[in-house]
């Protein structure tokens, strides 16, 4: 399926939901009303045939095959939590924005590396490939942004940091010579925030351990260490296989292959953060602030603003400005944001927001006590992340034209209850599915 049927079939969506028929090209303003049974069996049939689409050969197409946008936004995992969620292949949170051939990477959770070699690691050895080659695509992989850091968002970056030397991490080929040389992935994620959350699940009453790292440097020892310290740790946890790998397999310096800028550390080339005052004892993380920029390269600018991921702090959504437009990242965050999340996105061309299905919470957590470890649970997952019904008014608010559901949890959320986003939102709606790619601007040819 070519990109412009996937678009059609995105649009179709819009227009069923919203009664009116439209062009692609422009953005819908009409008052959506709530879906009637038939409408969502309809619906619920396009999202399916679209599904069932992705999974045969030749589905949606390969992002590395160029397409007609000079800017795109790629995908790769699209469903959240410390799960494996049955009936569904969905991998855990991630996406890339792909600028020209230069990829820019938000987060990376469990099975997204798999997906990102799927989408960006081309060809066959029986076709335009010689026989038992190996790839170098993540040559084309700039910067990674993580959100926080949470497993759904992380698991998968041992995986790039072991696998990755071998296609190409933190290296260029010049294409005059092929001289191969050391240009550092940039590797942007939050600090050391120096204290646990507040215990509300009951977890040291039952016995419970707090994991500290290990260090012959007292400065080194915390229980929440930042990104810096996490990329030392997966370097020291594999030490004999990434020895073995330089030492007999001539393999570069893998330290060397990515350069970690912390959000509010201390070290070179770390990022100054206005950190605003915060309070886990009564659920202040996310203190108003205007957005901040943490990178900039001849491609994109990236700023970034806390949003609330209750006592997860700190919580970053990211905003990439384009020549072709402007995509924003919620990372994980409640509906209120204090205004962080609307000023970071104000006017976007694409805002990718995860969701979670209020119907699943009460069904899997009941109505528990107060004062319980299952009480605990659900209070968390009720205002650290933003129900379905509930997303729509922050995309509306956020003044953007595109809202992509992303991180959605749980991964096998039917397509009926994700439909309920449309709710409050008159733009455009993408349930998100892996290796979906969605032009950003016009088409560039």
């Amino acid at each position: 399926m070519d990109r412009t049927t996937l678009l059609g079939i995105c649009l179709l969506v819009i227009v069923i939901t919203a009664g009116i028929a439209a062009s692609g090209a422009t953005n819908i303003q009409t008052t959506v009303t709530k879906p009637t049974g038939d409408t969502i069996e309809k619906m619920q049939k396009v999202q399916d045939e679209a599904t069932a689409r992705k999974n045969q050969p030749g589905g949606y197409p390969s992002p590395s095959t160029g397409g007609k946008y000079h800017t795109r936004l790629v995908l790769l995992g699209t469903t959240g939590g410390v799960t494996w969620y049955p009936g569904t292949d969905r991998a855990s949170s991630s996406s890339a924005l792909v600028v020209g051939d230069t990829l820019y990477i938000i987060d990376l959770g469990q099975g997204s590396t798999s997906r990102l070699s799927e989408a960006f690691n081309p060809g066959h050895p029986l076709v335009g490939q010689e026989m038992g080659s190996t790839s170098t695509f993540l040559e084309k992989a700039r910067a990674l942004f993580f959100s926080h850091l949470h497993q759904d968002h992380i698991a998968d970056y041992p995986s790039l940091l072991l696998i990755g030397p071998g296609a190409g991490l933190g290296t260029r080929t010049d294409p005059a010579t092929g001289v191969v040389s050391i240009v550092p992935l940039v590797v942007i994620g939050p600090a050391d925030r120096g204290m646990c959350e507040i215990d509300r699940s009951h977890y040291l009453d039952r016995g419970g351990t707090i994991v500290y790292t290990d260090s012959a440097d007292p400065a080194l020892v915390t229980p929440t260490p930042g990104t810096r310290l996490m990329t030392s740790l997966i370097w020291q946890a594999y030490a004999q296989t990434i020895n073995d790998m330089t030492l007999d397999n001539a393999y570069r310096d893998f330290t060397k292959l990515v350069e970690v800028r912390e959000i509010g550390g201390t070290g070179p080339g770390d990022i100054s953060f206005p950190v605003p005052e915060v309070d886990l004892a009564n659920g202040t993380t996310c203190a108003p602030m205007d957005p901040f920029e943490v990178y900039r390269d001849e491609n994109v600018v990236v700023t970034a603003a806390l949003v609330d991921h209750h006592q997860v702090f700190p919580t970053f959504a990211y905003r990439f400005d384009t020549d072709d437009g402007s995509v924003v990242f919620s990372g994980d965050t409640g509906p209120d944001t204090r205004g962080n999340l609307q000023k970071l996105g104000e006017g976007a061309d694409i805002l990718v927001h995860e969701v979670i299905d209020r119907a699943w919470i009460d069904q899997r957590m009941g109505f528990p006590d107060e004062d319980t470890p299952a009480y605990a649970l659900k209070t968390h997952l009720l205002t650290s992340h933003t129900t379905i019904d509930m997303v729509g008014s922050v995309a509306r608010d956020c003044r953007v034209d595109t809202l992509v559901l992303n991180h959605i949890v749980p991964g096998n959320t039917p397509t009926s209850h994700l439909l309920q986003a449309q709710h409050n939102f008159t733009g455009r709606l993408i349930i998100g599915e892996d290796l979906m790619e969605i032009g950003v601007g016009k088409p560039s040819w």
